[in-house]
């Protein structure tokens, strides 16, 4: 039924997409993306599912006893889709009264999409959102209720005090919710660092100058070989970020619109970040990035590389079909570091919109309540949006084996280690594109760390002021 109801959605989707084909736009790129709750080459995403022309022909009757229409958004590729649809059709056959109207898309155009929604007052009932626009929506005041009010049927304890209050508590107003959770590790092959592990395989690595070291070590022992990669931008994120937080003891960028770092401490970690790819520890930048993805990366399917920095949520995506042994183990930190730099934050968000009715409100509730904490839909839905931030979701997963050891192992040390949240606007599209641009720099000795110190704040206090402004 599931299948046939996929089927019909997504035929309808590929219809309503081909009128909107010529419709072109620039959108912030998904903090997920980084996050790695998005695969990119291992799902084809549908098109737009069919929705309504106008929130007027769900609110029709629904405050007397009809039938309740709630409309639901969200992104992403096929095997999340059908799994939402599956969630979807179980509860509305506990829930007669209730249809929920799916409305899901690949991310392209999906941020340019609801903005257009919300300010023509159409947006959806129920909208998925990512982490890095939540501080620019909330900014416009006409997007996310306060879902406080509904305490009552939302249990807001299965999310940790930390997430609720540094991710989701806006103005003294919960304005949205997790979907799931991901931390940053480093994912080793044991098979290849079979010299610098235990007996117990636990790889003997605690700072930079140990992965440094080993990297070195590695590649003079097998010049085909490196202790990491990056194929994409994200990648080098996932070294830059932590060592410069360890630097500093801050967020990267405040959520009062200024910086967490200055010129010398930028240059200390770009000088850190250079010497791994000048050591030759990491393999050439220019030649990772010719493949879009660690799945592509024949070095990395033929056990040439060490490890990889990433989000845990891509673990068993990124040793899927590989003959090695792996482990995870935490971020390297500088010798006299006080926190890790480790990032776990939320994969993905959910908020009501405020323009809905209090009527849709409610039986929106509702359905989060039983789609973030209940066992029924966990175990459909599984990791598709992530790691459960809800314990009771997680719980129901760990009880039914639908994660694996090295993820379980994962979880772990993400939330031992755990660092400072994300700052509201770290992840605001312009600004992860400067830092991109200026790591990028730095690699092919384009400007040097002090010249990329200097132009990047430049380029990014430009940047708060113009946020700051609104």
């Amino acid at each position: 039924m599931k299948k046939r109801l996929f089927a019909l959605l997504t035929a309808a989707a590929m219809t309503a997409s081909l009128a909107a084909c010529g419709q072109t736009a620039q959108e912030p790129a998904p903090s997920s993306e980084a996050s790695g709750t998005e695969t990119a080459g291992t799902e084809t995403a549908s098109a737009d599912s069919t929705e309504t022309d106008s929130a007027s022909q769900e609110t029709a009757g629904a405050g007397d006893g009809e039938e309740i229409v709630l409309r639901f958004s969200w992104w992403g590729g096929d095997s999340r889709h059908e799994a939402t649809l599956e969630a979807i059709e179980v509860y509305e056959a506990a829930h007669p009264g209730v249809t929920i109207e799916p409305e899901y898309s690949s991310f392209s155009g999906y941020y340019e999409k609801l903005v257009t929604q919300l300010a023509s007052s159409n947006a959806p009932d129920i909208f998925q959102v990512d982490q890095g626009w939540v501080a620019e929506l909330s900014a416009r005041g006409d997007a996310f209720a306060d879902l406080s009010q509904y305490s009552d049927i939302l249990d807001m304890t299965q999310i940790s005090e930390s997430m609720m209050t540094d991710y989701c508590t806006i103005n003294g107003e919960v304005q949205v919710l997790p979907f799931g959770y991901n931390g940053t590790v480093f994912l080793y092959n044991k098979t290849l660092l079979a010299d610098w592990c235990d007996e117990n395989g636990n790889l003997q690595m605690s700072t930079w100058d140990d992965f440094i070291q080993i990297g070195k070590e590695l590649h003079e022992k097998d010049p085909e070989a490196y202790m990491t990669t990056a194929v994409t931008d994200g990648y080098l994120r996932y070294m830059l970020k932590p060592m410069l937080e360890q630097i500093t003891n801050e967020i990267d960028v405040q959520d009062d619109f200024t910086l967490g770092f200055h010129e010398e401490q930028m240059t200390q970690a770009f000088n850190s970040f250079l010497e791994i790819f000048n050591e030759e520890v990491s393999q050439p930048y220019d030649e990772a990035v010719l493949y879009d993805s660690m799945q592509n990366n024949p070095l990395w399917l033929n056990g040439k590389i060490g490890g990889i920095f990433l989000f845990f949520s891509n673990i068993d995506t990124e040793i899927a079909g590989l003959d090695y042994d792996f482990g995870v183990t935490a971020m390297p930190m500088f010798e006299d570091a006080q926190i890790s730099g480790q990032e776990c934050c939320p994969s993905l968000m959910v908020a009501i919109n405020k323009n809905s009715d209090e009527v849709h409100q409610r039986a929106a509730a509702e359905f989060m309540e039983w789609f973030l904490n209940s066992e029924e839909a966990s175990l459909i839905l599984g990791t598709q949006r992530g790691v459960p931030a809800s314990a009771s979701a997680l719980e129901a997963l760990e009880s039914n084996n639908m994660l694996s050891e090295l993820m379980s192992q994962a979880i772990q040390i993400s939330n031992d280690t755990m660092s400072l949240k994300n700052g509201a606007y770290e992840l605001n599209a312009s600004v992860k594109s400067v830092f991109v641009d200026y790591m990028e720099m730095v690699i092919y000795g384009v400007e040097t760390p002090e010249e990329a110190s200097a132009n990047m704040i430049t380029d990014l206090n430009a940047i708060l002021q113009e946020l700051s402004a609104g």
